[in-house]
C-alpha cells in the first residue's frame, strides 16, 4: 500500500512538529503530499453561545502565520507537494473532514504532551471512529 496523500494536524506543540516531520519523511520516501492542518478547538459552551469570554474561530493571525511559513520551509527544503491550513471546530472531526476532501491514506498526530492524557484525547477520538489509518507520534 503507498502512501500518497498524508494528513498532519499541527499546532505548534512539540508533539506536533515530530507528527509534522514524520509525515514529510513518509512523503519524501512515498513521493506523497502533506496536508498540513491547525484546528482551533472552539469550546463546547462557546460553540453553543454559552456565557464564556469570547473565543477567537481561528487561532491568532501571528501563531497562524508562522505555523504556515513553517509548512511551506519544511516541505520545500524536503521537496514535498503540500499545503497548510487553519480550521475551527472539533479537532478530531475537522481532521477526518480534510482527509476525507484529500482522500487522505493516513492522519498522523502527534502524542499529548500532557502526561495525564496518555495518548491524548485527538488521536483517542481518531481511533475510536476508525475512519482512517492514524500514525500517533510521541
Amino acid at each position: 500500500m503507498s502512501i500518497r496523500s498524508i494528513v498532519v494536524g499541527t499546532d505548534g506543540s512539540k508533539p506536533s512538529y515530530r507528527a509534522f516531520a514524520m509525515a514529510v519523511g513518509l512523503a519524501v520516501r512515498e513521493q506523497g503530499c502533506v496536508h498540513a492542518c491547525f484546528v482551533s478547538h472552539v469550546p463546547g459552551a462557546a460553540a453553543l453561545g454559552g456565557f464564556f469570554a469570547p473565543v477567537p474561530l481561528v487561532g491568532d493571525a501571528e501563531s497562524d502565520d508562522n505555523l504556515a511559513r513553517f509548512v511551506a520551509q519544511e516541505l520545500g527544503q524536503a521537496s514535498v507537494r503540500g499545503d497548510f491550513t487553519c480550521r475551527s471546530g472539533e479537532v478530531a472531526a475537522e481532521l477526518e473532514l480534510l482527509a476525507e476532501d484529500c482522500k487522505a491514506d493516513l492522519v498522523v498526530v502527534g502524542r499529548s504532551a500532557h502526561p495525564a492524557l496518555h495518548l491524548g484525547g485527538v488521536p483517542r477520538q481518531l481511533l475510536a471512529r476508525g475512519r482512517f489509518p492514524i500514525l500517533v507520534v510521541p
